[in-house]
């Protein structure tokens, strides 16, 4: 595992994120992917996390996201632990502009051969 191969998956997120590409988002996810998002319930699975995603991009107006990996470890050969940044972009519909600066840790699995996020917890950085 290189800190590059996480990084590219973190580019693919932010892209799909950019475009409003909600399939893109959860396909980053292992299939039995786990979401933790602040104030909300457990998202657990694909489904689910299309219906996350998708009401991020379509109610909150998710038009940006910048992922920063502050720390990478290596749990085994297929597990890993990212402690980073992200900085979000909203623009809602008939709503204002903002940003939100958030601390996450995501836990990575790898499957077949790629890294997939398979845990992801994030709360606002204070």
């Amino acid at each position: 595992m290189s800190s590059e191969e996480i990084a590219r998956v973190n580019r693919r997120f932010e892209e799909a994120a950019a475009k409003g590409d909600i399939e893109g988002m959860a396909a980053i996810y292992t299939e039995d992917g786990v979401a933790l998002p602040p104030d909300g319930p457990v998202v657990k699975g694909h489904e689910a996390l299309r219906g996350l995603w998708g009401s991020v991009v379509n109610d909150m107006g998710l038009k940006a996201v910048k992922l920063e990996t502050v720390d990478l470890e290596l749990i085994s050969d297929d597990a890993a632990c990212e402690i980073g940044e992200a900085t979000l972009d909203f623009a809602p519909a008939g709503g204002e502009a903002t940003q939100m600066v958030a601390k996450f840790i995501v836990v990575w699995k790898k499957v077949d051969g790629q890294w997939l996020m398979h845990r992801d917890i994030w709360n606002a950085k204070g």
